[in-house]
């Protein structure tokens, strides 16, 4: 690099130089249309089966999962409340 195209200094170690530009106008590289019958290149054309991948689900409700962690606690809680009655009746019996 030349005294001119030196990045100004940075102590953070953040600078960079600028990202190259493509040529050509607009976010696109224009290409010649290909001719009927003609094989597309990897990547391009419509997918094999239209829609989403299957690796992208629509995401799972909660609703469902607070239910039954709910259901879980509340089992629990009866469970130790029985637990302790039993354990008080036990002892004051003596």
């Amino acid at each position: 690099m030349t005294e001119q195209e030196q990045p100004p200094s940075d102590t953070t170690g953040w600078s960079q130089p600028p990202a190259p530009q493509p040529s050509g106008s607009g976010p696109f590289v224009d290409r010649p249309p290909v001719g009927p019958g003609a094989p597309l290149p990897p990547g391009a054309g419509s997918p094999i089966q239209p829609g989403p991948p299957m690796s992208v689900q629509t995401p799972i409700r909660d609703t469902g999962i607070n239910l039954a962690a709910l259901a879980v606690w509340v089992g629990v809680a009866i469970l130790a409340i029985v637990l302790v009655a039993i354990v008080l009746n036990a002892l004051s019996n003596r």
